[in-house]
């Protein structure tokens, strides 16, 4: 049965990461027919209502499926929690909840964003993926007013996104819930990258060349 966008939901994702490990935009890598980035906003687009892309100052995207909202880091060097800031304060006056996303993990699924819709009661400020090891902040739904506590942080110099979600409370909801431990696999270097064709059943793919200092 098809399910439609959840009500007063966006997603903010990510992408304005250095790409250091990889030594190429990884928003742009091709990942079978499309790009990566492509790839994860098609993923999440039929579950929310708004898409706001958090990207780098002059930062090249791919061509993607639906329409997007665009915006640039303010202040480019502080971090994922300094574009959730931006992220937040970008939503639309209808939007009540964002899902936070990493732009490099392919595996995510539909299904597991709407599970983390559905985890986040009025008892809590956010509902996180979490493992054995450790809580995903980047793969997260939070209520709005958690903008408050991003901006505290970023004010006190303090950037660490594990010090973030500790402020909150959290609804944590195991990966084997949200369809197993590959579903947050980051595409961090050419050996995640391809790993991750892999595990999507795709044909290898070719890194494009690296930038000229």
């Amino acid at each position: 049965m098809m399910q439609g966008p959840i009500p007063q939901s966006a997603a903010i994702l990510l992408c304005g990461g250095q790409s250091r490990r990889m030594g190429v935009e990884k928003a742009s890598l091709p990942f079978g027919d499309e790009t990566l980035l492509a790839r994860v906003v098609r993923i999440i687009a039929p579950v929310v209502t708004e898409i706001i892309l958090v990207a780098a100052p002059k930062q090249n995207l791919p061509k993607l499926p639906v329409p997007v909202k665009v915006i640039h880091d303010e202040n480019p060097g502080l971090g994922p929690l300094e574009g959730i800031r931006c992220g937040l304060a970008s939503l639309g006056p209808g939007v009540d909840r964002a899902l936070v996303c990493a732009c490099d993990t392919p595996l995510i699924t539909a299904a597991a964003v709407r599970i983390l819709f559905e985890k986040l009661t009025n008892q809590c400020d956010a509902a996180v993926a979490v493992d054995i090891q450790r809580m995903h902040p980047t793969f997260g739904v939070y209520r709005l007013h958690v903008a408050d506590v991003v901006v505290e942080q970023l004010r006190a110099g303090e950037r660490s996104l594990h010090g973030f979600v500790k402020r909150l409370a959290i609804a944590a909801v195991p990966l084997q819930e949200l369809g197993g431990d590959d579903l947050l696999h980051n595409v961090n270097t050419p050996e995640d990258y391809a790993l991750a064709l892999t595990a999507a059943g795709l044909p290898p793919g070719k890194l494009p060349p690296a930038p000229s200092p």
